[in-house]
């Protein structure tokens, strides 16, 4: 950006002197014909711009205009002026040495104003005329050596017309001025200045360019120095001499006034700008630690992402340009073989073009991409990658380049299939396990019922019929089939247990009190005493939950101690993201090696003389919980009664993302 705008003001510095030197020379040439001395010499009583030096600078403006073009005319036109402008100079020269006389200096016009050497540009203009012209042609040059001659051509040509600026920012008179100057104008000198000056910014690569408007300390330090070293002493020494001119000051005085004043103020102008670069360069050296401790980090980020990822950077086209180890490792292919490449190298053919339509739409919008990707190494195989791409851009918001990091997933893929077909084949054996109990419960009803209908109408009419044993025997047959219709009926409904059940608010404080009333029957013959704590709203199955509590309740009465009076407490807590609900009784308890068993489908610990029931209800109860997500156990100890515990999800989303809910 720095660069750019120096070469914007260079651009702008260019077109200016253009149109001073073509309109300085024409106004000088015309000057000249209609005989307006003004023009001629700006300062009265000093040296006059000749004519063939204001054809050197028309020319010299001219050469320019032709440099901004490329064409092979223009070229031409400018190598051709270039050699005109040092062919004025050169036979100039020769006739001020007195080599050779050439009618050059009166060519145009007859000059009548100067005394000596009429119409001839002084030595200095005309080796300034030479050195230009050199300076113009040796840009077209491509030879090195050619070049730095043309270089040092123009610095002599601004040093040069720098020196006789400062004889008449001086007052110098015109008879104290070396014969070298003596016929040189100013306006001569000041556009000698200029062309030199432009010329040597022109060429960005110079020593000179670097040195003027370079961001180096070097730099910094003459563009703060030369204003001490140029400004103050032309100004100093100006009003010094006007004061020996005017007899106010000795030329003794003067000298020793300017080395009085000079040197004390040189030090401390330096001092001054030492100290500002020592600022400069101690600012210089926080921020180079700072980008090496960057840099550090960056290289030790770099090298954890190339042994934790997949690192692959294309341009904005998609031609891989840079890839790491892991690349090559999980690829089998060479940095050679995919440098230069795209990925469409590892492209397995899984994904089809929407695919990767939809990967370049986002990635072009400048977002980032995330997806997984089945590639293909070289030998073939196939394997899996987690893909993120991320779009590099410049300050101008335009992308430039694309980063892909990639995790290679192809266990965790495989793993995701193997699981997937376990899944299928066990959902399959359930549905077969389920169709077979729904049958085998279903359909046996029907033969039950006719075993006990036919069972009732012979005892009915037959009985007359029957000994003792008969009957006994026909009364065993009855209690049988009564009990094995109970089995089934129990079989029928854990199997419906998940089925038909819509997720619902449940306020299980309602839920217990219209138990209590169902079961009331019960819970008066042997006056038992239930306490409900205040108990939570929860998201879960209305259905289920009231059969879980019931079955719980009932068990507590079912299971009592003869001599005492049932006593059931239910309460309940948060915990985390969960319920823990408990119902604890004073009933009979149950064996500590027996508590694991209890929850297992038909498992009985009594004997059906001692308590009635199928053996179901605790497996009832254990389906529900788990259709819940939750988990149910016991505590409890033989003749200390029983502490049933169970879990159910208190979150209402991850109630619904966790429950599955059978239509």
């Amino acid at each position: 950006m720095e660069k750019q705008f120096e070469k914007s003001k260079i651009i702008h510095l260019e077109k200016a002197i253009i149109s001073i030197c073509i309109l300085s020379g024409l106004v000088v040439i015309i000057g000249w014909y209609t005989g307006i001395n003004e023009v001629l010499s700006i300062i009265p009583k000093s040296a006059t711009m000749k004519i063939n030096t204001a054809i050197v600078f028309l020319l010299s403006g001219i050469i320019l205009i032709t440099d901004k073009f490329y064409s092979k005319n223009s070229i031409f036109l400018y190598i051709i002026l270039s050699i005109a402008i040092i062919t004025i100079g050169l036979m100039t020269l020769a006739e001020h040495i007195g080599w050779l006389y050439l009618p050059i200096d009166n060519f145009f016009i007859e000059d009548n104003i100067s005394t000596s050497n009429p119409g001839r540009m002084s030595p200095a203009s005309a080796i300034c005329s030479t050195l230009i012209g050199i300076g113009f042609l040796a840009e077209k040059l491509t030879n090195s050596i050619f070049k730095k001659i043309g270089f040092y051509a123009l610095i002599i040509t601004a040093v040069m017309a720098m020196v006789a600026i400062i004889a008449y920012v001086l007052l110098i008179p015109i008879e104290s001025k070396a014969i070298f100057f003596k016929s040189m104008a100013i306006h001569t000198s000041v556009l000698f200045l200029l062309i030199a000056v432009l010329n040597l910014l022109k060429n960005t690569n110079t020593e000179f360019f670097r040195l003027i408007l370079g961001n180096y300390t070097g730099s910094k330090l003459i563009r703060k120095v030369l204003p001490l070293a140029i400004v103050f002493p032309i100004i100093f020494n100006y009003f010094l001499i006007f004061g020996i001119n005017k007899q106010i000051i000795s030329l003794e005085f003067g000298l020793v006034i300017f080395s009085t004043f000079f040197i004390p103020i040189s030090i401390i102008y330096i001092t001054y700008i030492s100290l500002r670069l020592n600022r400069s360069d101690i600012k210089k050296a926080e921020v180079e630690n700072s980008i090496r401790q960057s840099n550090r980090y960056l290289k030790q980020f770099k090298d954890g992402l190339d042994q934790a990822s997949i690192v692959a950077i294309t341009d904005k086209r998609g031609v891989i340009t840079e890839v790491n180890e892991s690349f090559c490792k999980i690829s089998q292919y060479t940095k050679d073989e995919l440098i230069g490449n795209t990925h469409s190298i590892v492209n397995s053919g899984y994904h089809d073009k929407e695919f990767f339509i939809n990967m370049w739409k986002t990635i072009g919008s400048g977002n980032i991409w995330v997806d997984e990707i089945q590639n293909k190494a070289k030998d073939g195989s196939l394997y899996w990658v987690l893909t993120a791409i991320v779009p590099f851009k410049n300050e101008k918001d335009e992308i430039t380049e694309y980063m892909a990091l990639r995790q290679d997933i192809t266990e965790r893929k495989k793993a995701e299939e193997l699981k997937s077909d376990y899944v299928k084949k066990l959902e399959y054996k359930n549905k077969e396990l389920e169709q077979f109990a729904y049958v085998a419960s279903h359909d046996l009803q029907e033969p039950l019922r006719t075993v006990i209908n036919f069972t009732d109408l012979l005892e009915r009419k037959q009985r007359e019929h029957f000994d003792e044993i008969g009957l006994t025997s026909l009364h065993f047959i009855q209690e049988a089939t009564v009990r094995m219709s109970q089995l089934v009926k129990s079989l029928l409904d854990y199997n419906r247990i998940d089925k038909n059940n819509k997720i619902s608010l449940v306020d299980c404080n309602q839920l217990i009190n219209e138990i209590k009333k169902d079961l009331s029957k019960n819970i008066l013959e042997v006056k038992a005493t239930i306490i409900v704590n205040q108990l939570p709203k929860i998201y879960g199955y209305e259905t289920p939950l009231r059969l879980l509590f019931q079955n719980l309740i009932s068990n507590s009465i079912k299971f009592r101690k003869l001599e005492q009076n049932p006593y059931i407490e239910i309460t309940a807590r948060s915990n985390h993201d969960e319920y823990l609900f408990t119902v604890k009784d004073n009933g009979i308890g149950i064996p500590e090696h027996q508590q694991d068993k209890i929850f297992e489908i038909f498992k009985r610990l009594h004997s059906r003389d001692e308590y009635e029931g199928s053996g179901i209800g605790l497996s009832h109860c254990r389906k529900i919980v788990d259709l819940h997500g939750g988990r149910i156990w016991v505590d409890s100890k033989l003749g200390s009664g029983s502490t049933f515990n169970f879990t159910i999800k208190s979150n209402e989303h991850e109630k619904k993302n966790q429950l599955h809910i059978v239509n």
